[in-house]
């Protein structure tokens, strides 16, 4: 039992560095630092998926990456609605 236990921490520690290098390199290609939040979560929800699965180190990056990229889109399209939307209206007229 004491092997197995030292094998998890070791296995645990592994897998703390590699979702933080994973996040932060994610973080650093992103510039909308509104987005960072949505990927930090999503980061989070992979690991504990990824965590119950028998090989978490290989899992957890395939996971964060599919789960990062769709959140880096639906903020993107958010924010060209967002902006398209503005173009639309008319302009203000002046009292």
């Amino acid at each position: 039992m004491e092997a197995k236990t030292r094998l998890d921490d070791g296995v645990a520690k592994r897998f703390g560095i590699l979702k933080q290098r994973l996040l932060l390199r994610r973080l650093n290609e992103t510039p909308e630092l509104e987005t960072h939040a949505l990927i930090m979560r999503q980061a989070d929800e992979a690991a504990f998926v990824a965590w119950l699965t028998p090989y978490p180190l290989l899992a957890f990056p395939c996971l964060f990456e599919e789960r990062a990229a769709a959140v880096t889109e639906q903020a993107r399209r958010r924010a060209r609605l967002y902006w398209n939307s503005l173009a639309l209206q008319p302009p203000a007229r002046a009292a």
